[in-house]
């Protein structure tokens, strides 16, 4: 039975790192931008349901499209920030802009909403007993949701206009620009994306997650181990890797300690890192 349950938890848990991850792995694979702010998107999309929810009486699914909105907006700015300023001061210029993005937001959280660990309360949406476990509909509702992301994404890269110019650009930037895609453009649709993904996601889990400020980078940590298993600008294989995570992530804290739940990501990290060749790419 434990390990029944346990399986459960991992299928949930890793559906949220494969919701994280997806955009992350876009961002990789054609933004070219280890965006570190990654994650406190996810953190600012928790608690704009947070506040929705205590302050204009909304939960988070009739918050969803405002909030899509909002962080569409956000994107915009912050793909601009990267495309005007990070381009010129290089590759670690990028990576200390994003740190210090994910810094600031974690510290305007803590500002605004306190350190204290918060929930969401209210929104369940049912639930299912599957082998003596509890499932709210909102974790159903997270799984689902990941899935068609996933797929939306997989499809639009694919079959669009704009997906095959966005592949062109992950592929070789500089032929793709010869061929006349515009560059600039795709890369800063890529980090938009990105972005409206994560900040979609921090809603989707919000009803069934614990709110710190700080947890942005917590979820950070998870997208990397997403795009690193599954495959820079792999949408498909984001999902397979981050629900591999969730469940080994799952059983090690079960049947060892608790404390594994943070170190089984950094240990997979590490061991793709060792032992594959090179990391893949397939956008």
């Amino acid at each position: 039975m434990l390990f029944e349950q346990l399986l459960i938890v991992g299928i949930i848990t890793g559906s949220v790192y494969s919701l994280v991850g997806v955009g992350f792995t876009l961002v990789l694979g054609v933004g070219k931008v280890a965006n570190f702010a990654h994650g406190s998107f996810v953190a600012v999309g928790l608690y704009l349901a947070l506040f929705a929810s205590e302050t204009l009486g909304l939960n988070a699914y009739e918050a969803f499209v405002p909030a899509v909105i909002f962080f569409a907006l956000v994107g915009v700015a912050v793909a601009e920030l990267f495309e005007w300023r990070g381009r010129k001061v290089g590759e670690i210029g990028e990576l200390l802009i994003g740190l210090a993005l994910l810094l600031l937001v974690g510290g305007l959280l803590e500002v605004l909403f306190t350190d204290t660990p918060r929930t969401i309360n209210g929104l369940v949406l049912g639930h299912v007993d599957i082998a003596g476990l509890i499932i709210s509909g909102t974790e159903f509702v997270a799984v689902a949701f990941t899935l068609v992301t996933a797929v939306a994404l997989y499809l639009f890269l694919r079959g669009s206009r704009w997906g095959r110019a966005l592949r062109a650009v992950a592929d070789n930037g500089e032929a793709a620009g010869l061929y006349g895609v515009r560059v600039p453009v795709a890369r800063r649709a890529a980090v938009t994306i990105s972005i409206v993904v994560a900040g979609a996601a921090g809603i989707v889990i919000s009803p069934f997650t614990v709110l710190t400020p700080d947890v942005g980078s917590t979820y950070l940590i998870s997208a990397f181990a997403v795009v690193i298993v599954g495959g820079i600008g792999n949408a498909l294989g984001a999902v397979l890797a981050g629900i591999g995570i969730g469940i080994v992530t799952s059983l090690s804290s079960g049947y060892l300690a608790s404390y594994w739940t943070s170190l089984a990501p950094l240990i997979l990290i590490l061991l793709v890192l060792l032992f594959r060749p090179g990391l893949s790419e397939a956008v």
